[in-house]
């Protein structure tokens, strides 16, 4: 690449910006192993589900806008209908 000085800095700044960008991406959606849910009619256990998610949202620190996205990824059988 044949760029002058300031649009080779440019370009280094913005690579290195997109870069640390998919870093902080990565680190934001973690690899959470969550508990599975199929709907169970029992609210106990819809409650004990809720608590252990919350619980591990916290551990990794998920973003409020993550967990919804997350959990609703461990739904099943009646749960996702």
């Amino acid at each position: 690449m044949n760029y002058g000085c300031q649009e080779e800095e440019d370009w280094r700044v913005q690579n290195y910006e997109a870069r640390r960008h998919h870093q902080q991406l990565k680190k934001t959606l973690p690899f959470v192993k969550l508990p599975s849910f199929n709907g169970d009619s029992n609210p106990n256990v819809y409650l004990e589900w809720k608590a252990k998610v919350e619980q591990t949202f916290n551990v990794y620190e998920v973003e409020e806008d993550q967990k919804v996205k997350l959990a609703s990824l461990k739904f099943e059988d009646y749960a996702m209908q």
